[in-house]
C-alpha cells in the first residue's frame, strides 16, 4: 500500500516537473520573438524582426546607414533554427546573400555575407538588443474603435481612428519609432488615403 502510494506521488513530480519544462519552453519561445536593435557610433543603425514558430523562423532586416545619400538595406528570409541558430534564405534578395543569426541570452548575434547589394554587410555584423516585442507586419484591430494618437502617450489623441477589423501596417523601418506599449502604424482606407499615427498594442492583433 505504502509502496502504491509512493509511486503515484513520484509519477506526479514527473508530471509537474514535465509540464513546468513545457511552459519553461513555452515561455522561452516567446520571449524570443520581436525586434532587436543594432545601433553604430555614427548613427547608422540594423533592425532584426524576429518570428519563430517550432523551429521555423521568419526574419526582416533593415539597415540605414545614416549618410546623406539616405542609404539603407532591407532583406527578408525564411530557416529552420537548429541549436539555437539559423541560416536564412531568401527567394526576394541576393541569392549569395547569406544571413546567420544565433540566439544568444535574449540577444540576436547577426553577420552577413556577401550581402553588398542588399546593403548588409559586415559593418551590421554582431549583438542585437530587444526593443520591443512586436514585429513587423499587418495586424487586425481587435477592439470596437481605436484611435491614432501623435505621440505614444494617452493625451496626444488624434480624431482619425480605425475599426474592428480593419488591418493596419507595421514596416520595419518604423519600429524603431515604436515602444513596448505603442506601434507606429500605417493604414490605407478604401479611397485610397493613408493615415500614420501609434495606436497602443493592447488594441490590435497580429495576423497569420
Amino acid at each position: 500500500m505504502k509502496l502504491s502510494i509512493i509511486n503515484k506521488l513520484q509519477q506526479s513530480k514527473v508530471k509537474i516537473a514535465l509540464g513546468l519544462l513545457i511552459l519553461c519552453s513555452s515561455l522561452t519561445t516567446q520571449a524570443q520573438n520581436g525586434t532587436y536593435e543594432k545601433k553604430a557610433a555614427n548613427g547608422a543603425y540594423g533592425i532584426i524582426s524576429f518570428q519563430k514558430n517550432g523551429d521555423k523562423v521568419t526574419a526582416e532586416i533593415f539597415s540605414w546607414w545614416n549618410t546623406k545619400s539616405a542609404q539603407m538595406g532591407s532583406y527578408s528570409g525564411k530557416g529552420t533554427l537548429q541549436k539555437n541558430r539559423v541560416v536564412l534564405q531568401s527567394d526576394e534578395n541576393d541569392p549569395g546573400c547569406v544571413v546567420t543569426l544565433n540566439l544568444v541570452q535574449g540577444k540576436i548575434k547577426a553577420s552577413f555575407n556577401n550581402c553588398n547589394t542588399d546593403h548588409l554587410t559586415t559593418d551590421f555584423d554582431g549583438l542585437y538588443n530587444k526593443i520591443t516585442n512586436a514585429v513587423a507586419g499587418e495586424y487586425i484591430v481587435k477592439v470596437p474603435k481605436a484611435y491614432f494618437y501623435r505621440k505614444p502617450d494617452a493625451g496626444s489623441k488624434l480624431k482619425t481612428y480605425v475599426l474592428k477589423g480593419d488591418k493596419v501596417r507595421l514596416d520595419i523601418d518604423r519600429i524603431g519609432a515604436s515602444t513596448q506599449n505603442w506601434l507606429f502604424v500605417y493604414f490605407v482606407g478604401k479611397d485610397g488615403k493613408e493615415t500614420a499615427g501609434y495606436i497602443p498594442i493592447s488594441n490590435l492583433s497580429l495576423t497569420d
